[in-house]
């Protein structure tokens, strides 16, 4: 006899399922392109009363440092704070042997700051962040 198979949704987090989707997928490819990991970080600056003032998340993936998040207190924005960041993280990511870092962002958060940085859009997908244009945007470190 057959298992009848059920398909589920859930909004909210499910630790352990997505755990063994994640090993599975990382099994699988590993099955074809040999082993790899993908070590978090997180860079973030705080001040003397210890409040986070800003921060960058992301991974180390091969010569891949991917970058999820980026945050800046408003009261820290076009002081030089987020330019302090990202002269950390690519000091970071050369000592961890990246060859690039690569993030994406909204059309209307930070696209400009990135270029100034040297970052360079290599994907533009329209309508991706609740009806704005997101970018891909990567930057090869020397």
């Amino acid at each position: 006899m057959e298992d009848s198979l059920n398909i589920i949704i859930d909004f909210k987090e499910n630790e352990a399922i997505s755990k063994i989707i994640n090993e599975n997928l990382k099994k699988y490819n590993e099955s074809i392109i040999g082993k790899y990991e993908a070590k978090p970080f997180i860079i973030y600056v705080q001040n003397d009363s210890s409040e986070i003032c800003g921060g960058i998340k992301g991974d180390v993936f091969g010569p891949l440092c991917r970058v999820f998040t980026v945050w800046v207190h408003e009261e820290y924005r076009r002081k030089g704070l987020g330019r302090d960041l990202f002269a950390t993280l690519e000091t970071f990511a050369k000592e961890n042997n990246c060859t690039m870092i690569q993030l994406d962002t909204a059309e209307f958060q930070a696209k400009g700051f990135y270029e100034k940085l040297g970052y360079q859009v290599i994907a533009t997908l329209p309508d991706n962040f609740i009806g704005y244009t997101s970018y891909i945007l990567r930057k090869k470190l020397m």
